[in-house]
Order: structure tokens, then C-alpha cells, then sequence
């Protein structure tokens, strides 16, 4: 279900996961040689051309196993430019208005 889900995302909104793709390229966060290669064909010919195997590597190898998620608090999906920060800098999974009441909740807990 996520999965058809995340590709139908993809294809909804190629610009935006091009550039988290160019983010996870940059960042060295892609160490699967098949799924590097296919976020750098992606980042160069969109999702538009990929074969039906280019997408089971995308969806399985690539996104799907460490650098996709959903909101773990209201389950929304995140948006492309806030899914690194997400993931990597904040690592709460949350959405940023959720992970704004998640951090407001624990900074009221300190007081």
C-alpha cells in the first residue's frame, strides 16, 4: 500500500523528490550502488522513464528501506524539502508542525 502510494507521490511531484534525491546524493546518505544509480538517473531524466525494474529499485532499495516516512504522530505525509530534516537532522519522523508540538511539549517538560 505504501508503496503504490509513495510511487504515485513520485509521480504527482517529480521536481520536489528530485530535490530531496539531489540532497540524499550530496549528503553521501546513499550507500546501495543500484539505488545511487538510479537516484542519479532519476535526477537527470525524472521518474517519467524508469522501467517497471528501475521503480522496484527505487521504491525497495532506495526510499523505502531508510529515506521515506510518514508523519509518526498525525500520519500525513511529510513534504519532499522537510522528509532530510525529518529523518537526519531532527530524527523524529514528524512532520514540522508536529514536530513542532512534539519539541514544545519536551522544552514545557525541562520548565
Amino acid at each position: 500500500m505504501l508503496r503504490d502510494k509513495l510511487k504515485q507521490r513520485i509521480s504527482n511531484e517529480p521536481t520536489e523528490c528530485i530535490s530531496y534525491l539531489k540532497e540524499l546524493v550530496k549528503s553521501n546518505r546513499v550507500y546501495d550502488g543500484e539505488a545511487l544509480e538510479i537516484f542519479i538517473y532519476v535526477i537527470k531524466n525524472g521518474p517519467e522513464q524508469l522501467t517497471n525494474i528501475q521503480w522496484d529499485i527505487l521504491l525497495d532499495k532506495g526510499l523505502l528501506p531508510d529515506f521515506y516516512v510518514e508523519c509518526d504522530r498525525c500520519e500525513d505525509a511529510i513534504q519532499w524539502s522537510d522528509m532530510y530534516q525529518a529523518i537526519f537532522i531532527k530524527k523524529d519522523h514528524c512532520c514540522p508542525f508536529c514536530s513542532y508540538l512534539v519539541h514544545k511539549k519536551n522544552v514545557r517538560l525541562l520548565d
